[in-house]
């Protein structure tokens, strides 16, 4: 709906009067930013750089190592420079550009070497060196949400590549397996730290951590429809001592400096590493009462989310929890009832479910929003 048509819609219900909806119009039109031509200006310049890559591309074979290598260093150190003069004159979306831009070069710069030198290894070995030059820049100069996406991606990438590439490694392995299973909670605990001053940047670390953790617990309360012997109980049992410790820092994080409402932490860190721990590290045998304990425990979880959320305030995480929750329980008539669900009778019972629990959805918010009224 266009604002012309909300203005003509808010003076005829009475809502506020033609001077108002006037002075509204010349704001808008003062403070109106042309997208359309930023835009097209935006991909004209997409376009260039596709231009000159191919080009460079085409005649990749013929240029020589050493000219590929000093550009890229070039280009590198004007990146740096522009983060650093972008930071002098307080210029943020400088900066930040610059600051993505320069973590995209460091990242080509090490697959460059690799194909100068002919290096080959596994994907984590490029990726532990540009996590180790660009954490340091990132963490102190980043303060929006675009290079904490960047960098908490990069460092889940990093984490789950190196324990992939080594999955069935044992002994000191189960560590970094465990290290990669706590990267959101590692992304959490550190946008519970005090970034007073970068809250953006702060945002979109736990933006990105409570979205996989979350996610990535719900996948795994599917183990109770498989069995999980004592050994494997007792191996994951290792790797999950990292979660546990580093979820624990995260907890103390929250508490001592209070970057979120309280009653998120429980929600967000504790109950989903309770739900893993039952999941993973409880020896069970696949059957329909191991998969019904496995559904209450997830309902319990997403319930408790979005209990905490509608209490802080969270709507948009309110609204995943309720969605969530709504899919399990489509879900389970397909695993425990699967007679009922060819008849359609399951089918039936859970749609209805469903329906009651968006009504319930959309009551929950009238009442928050005469409350808060």
């Amino acid at each position: 709906m266009s604002l012309e048509s909300k203005l003509e819609a808010w003076v005829a219900a009475g809502l506020i009067d033609a001077d108002a909806a006037a002075r509204i119009r010349a704001h808008e039109e003062a403070n109106d930013r042309p997208y359309v031509l930023w835009a097209i200006v935006g991909l004209g310049l997409f376009a260039l750089a596709l231009g000159l890559a191919l080009i460079v591309a085409a005649n990749w074979d013929v240029i020589a190592d050493w000219l590929k290598l000093s550009v890229h260093m070039a280009l590198t150190a004007a990146a740096a420079a522009a983060v650093w003069i972008g930071a002098a004159r307080g210029n943020r979306w400088l900066k930040e550009g610059a600051l993505f831009l320069l973590a995209a070069l460091v990242l080509a710069g090490i697959a460059l070497h690799s194909q100068v030198y002919q290096l080959t290894g596994p994907m984590w070995q490029a990726l532990v060196p540009w996590l180790v030059l660009m954490t340091p820049a990132m963490l102190i100069a980043g303060s929006t949400r675009l290079v904490a996406y960047g960098w908490a991606g990069m460092l889940l990438w990093t984490l789950a590549s190196l324990a992939l590439e080594n999955e069935h490694a044992a002994g000191l392995w189960y560590f970094a397996h465990g290290l990669a299973i706590a990267g959101p909670v590692i992304l959490i605990g550190l946008s519970l730290l005090p970034w007073r001053s970068r809250l953006s940047f702060a945002d979109g670390l736990r933006e990105v951590g409570i979205l996989v953790w979350l996610g990535g617990v719900s996948f795994a309360h599917f183990v109770w429809a498989g069995t999980v012997t004592s050994s494997e109980a007792g191996e994951m049992a290792v790797r999950l001592v990292v979660p546990v410790i580093i979820a624990a820092g995260a907890m103390l994080a929250g508490r001592r400096w209070r970057m979120i409402p309280q009653t998120m932490l429980l929600p967000i860190i504790a109950a989903p590493m309770a739900a893993l721990l039952l999941a993973t590290v409880v020896p069970h045998a696949d059957g329909w009462p191991a998969r019904l304990v496995g559904a209450l425990i997830y309902m319990a979880m997403w319930g408790l989310v979005a209990r905490a959320a509608i209490a802080s305030g969270w709507r948009a995480l309110f609204g995943v929890a309720i969605a969530a929750i709504g899919i399990r329980i489509f879900i389970i008539y397909f695993e425990l009832f699967g007679s009922l669900a060819t008849t359609g009778a399951g089918l039936i019972i859970g749609g209805v479910l469903l329906i009651a629990l968006a009504l319930g959805w959309r009551r929950v918010f009238a009442l928050v929003g005469r409350k808060r009224a």
